[in-house]
């Protein structure tokens, strides 16, 4: 009964060959933070984890909307937290409404006992609809990855997983460096 939905591209991307992040016009500014999500952003960043759940391509899979509180975005900061996991966050300011209009996760995590680094991934990138089309997807995913290699240089590798369909997040990945390693299936039963 189930069936497939969706082909996610796996990539991997050494962060040593990452080029310079490109600068951003006067109109937005960039921010980024490792941890916990300052309180200045929380209420933004639930809006765009919002706008996540339903603007990232889902082929035909069955979607639901999931709405982001602020008690949402603290709680998820602190199951990283308590994981040992860090997540790096890049968001781009519009400095005229003084809101995040795009952002980008990068999720690095815990040492292992063995002391061998796994893989950095990246989670959730957006821009939202209204700021498309001035590279801020690219600004910020460049920015978050040039901070990684200063932040955590011991982390070698990044691993992202796109939807076959994302023509536009893979053509940015693959100009980052990220080059395809598999795919994955999504598979759904309908009941």
């Amino acid at each position: 009964g189930y069936r497939l939905e969706q082909v996610a591209r796996v990539s991997r991307l050494a962060v040593g060959g990452v080029a310079p992040a490109p600068e951003v016009e006067g109109r937005w500014e960039v921010h980024g933070w490792a941890g916990p999500t300052p309180e200045r952003w929380v209420l933004d960043l639930a809006h765009l984890k919002s706008v996540m759940s339903t603007a990232a391509p889902s082929g035909e899979l069955g979607v639901d909307e999931t709405t982001w509180t602020a008690a949402d975005v603290r709680e998820h900061d602190a199951e990283l937290a308590d994981a040992g996991r860090t997540l790096l966050v890049c968001a781009v300011e519009d400095v005229a409404s003084g809101r995040l209009v795009a952002f980008t996760e990068l999720e690095v995590p815990a040492s292992r006992a063995d002391g061998r680094v796994r893989p950095a991934v990246q989670e959730d990138t957006l821009v939202l609809p209204e700021h498309r089309g001035h590279r801020l997807g690219a600004v910020v995913k460049a920015h978050n990855l040039a901070r990684l290699r200063a932040e955590l240089p011991y982390v070698r590798e990044v691993l992202t997983f796109n939807a076959e369909e994302n023509r536009h997040m893979l053509a940015v990945n693959e100009a980052l460096g990220f080059r395809a390693i598999g795919h994955e299936g999504v598979w759904e039963k309908r009941v």
